[in-house]
């Protein structure tokens, strides 16, 4: 698995786990629906900047370990 695809599935796990659809994450990020589920599905490279915002509507910490 890519680095790519683990970033999208866990964003799309962090997602579900918080009953959050696309859509909704998609409006409290700023970032587009469709970059979203492109990200999801490891089809698209994300940006720090893209990232972050994403982190901050899921209410997460973005952490690089």
């Amino acid at each position: 698995m890519s680095n790519r695809e683990y970033i999208g599935k866990r964003i799309a796990e962090i997602r579900k786990a918080k009953g959050l659809p696309i859509r909704q994450l998609a409006d409290a990020s700023g970032v587009n629906f469709a970059n979203i589920y492109k990200i999801e599905n490891g089809k698209y490279n994300v940006s720090i900047d893209i990232l972050n915002k994403i982190c901050l509507a899921l209410g997460v910490e973005l952490r690089i370990e």
